[in-house]
């Protein structure tokens, strides 16, 4: 009877599951299964990023067709300074100099203007020297600080003017040394 004991005791180890293993799949198909899902995974979001690029790029495709180029608008009347502007700049350190020649574009339509500017020559003239003469060696070397410097002459001399604005500030040299 002990050997009977003994032969079911080994029956119902053989019959259960294998230590390690699942009930009812082995170690490979479950390695297999969690692959198949990843690829599932990354096809997918393949799929959903190839179609919202292709909505975003359908979007600015429409947005560039709303775009209309505006036609570069009429050349400007020119008043040119007929002697170049030489100043010491402001540094104290070690001295500098500014030497400008300078033309203003304004609408050719404006005759007052011109004859304005031609009267006003040696205000405007004065002005721009104080101007000049005001800046550091420092405070001219970029290009955004050369267009301010630019912007700033406009402003001052469109503030004297009665009969219209000039509209540009045309630098034809500017050194600084």
């Amino acid at each position: 009877m002990a050997d009977d004991e003994l032969m079911d005791e080994d029956d119902d180890e053989l019959s259960g599951p294998a230590p390690g293993m699942s009930a009812g799949r082995s170690k490979l198909v479950t390695i297999l299964l969690w692959v198949a899902g990843a690829i599932a995974a990354i096809l997918l979001m393949v799929l959903i990023s190839y179609f919202i690029a292709k909505r975003v790029k359908t979007e600015a495709y429409k947005e560039d067709q709303n775009i209309v180029i505006a036609p570069a608008p009429p050349p400007l009347a020119i008043f040119r300074f007929q002697k170049e502007f030489r100043v010491n700049t402001a540094d104290l350190d070690e001295p500098h100099f500014i030497q400008v020649s300078m033309t203003f574009g304004y609408e050719t339509e404006n005759k007052l203007l011109e004859g304005e500017l031609i009267a006003r020559q040696a205000q405007m003239m004065h002005i721009i020297n104080i101007i000049l003469g005001g800046k550091k060696k420092d405070e001219l070397t970029t290009t955004l600080q050369k267009l301010n410097l630019a912007e700033e002459i406009k402003s001052q001399i469109n503030m004297i003017m009665r009969n219209g604005k000039i509209d540009e500030v045309y630098f034809e040299q500017l050194v600084i040394s």
